[in-house]
């Protein structure tokens, strides 16, 4: 077996980048219901409590456990500061047509407030995907950048409208 080392560069857009892979799926209120199936027929809207061993909690505190090591330099981003989050979700094939990416993304957040920002109102830009990794992992990678005159963030580079909007007619 040969050792490889995977080495990962932080965008310059990015002020505090994190992550940890190979350990649990990230865990959501979701995932604690299952469709009630009674005599094997699925009843899609009655759904029944899961009860399992993992649990949102933990997910929220190794969030907030990696956030703190990440965060011990900087230090918290204070109000009225804006905040960018990058979310990046490795998932194995199963699960990722399991679970809601929206799901996904309020665990995380959660789990940063407090930590890394004030407070997930000041959160002005959510960056996410949600993908199945080539080595069958589960794995998250969290950047976060403080939004000022200086650091700008991936916010400026997306834009779906032109500006000032112009009143158009749509032809159907």
């Amino acid at each position: 077996m040969t050792d490889e080392t995977t080495r990962f560069f932080k965008n310059p857009k990015v002020e505090i980048l994190f992550a940890f892979y190979g350990g649990k799926p990230i865990i959501t209120k979701q995932d604690k219901y299952k469709p009630l199936k009674i005599l094997g027929f699925n009843f899609k809207n009655l759904y029944q409590k899961i009860n399992d061993k993992d649990s949102v909690a933990e997910t929220k505190q190794l969030v907030a456990e990696n956030a703190t090591k990440a965060f011990r330099e900087k230090g918290i981003i204070k109000k009225p500061s804006e905040v960018e989050v990058l979310l990046s979700f490795s998932v194995k094939g199963k699960r990722f047509n399991q679970v809601d990416i929206d799901n996904l993304t309020k665990t995380v957040l959660d789990g940063l407030n407090g930590i890394a920002f004030e407070d997930d109102s000041q959160v002005t830009s959510l960056i996410v995907n949600k993908h199945i990794h080539e080595m069958k992992i589960d794995a998250l990678f969290i950047g976060v950048t403080e939004l000022n005159e200086k650091q700008k963030g991936f916010v400026n580079d997306i834009k779906l409208t032109a500006y000032p909007l112009r009143t158009c007619k749509i032809n159907s």
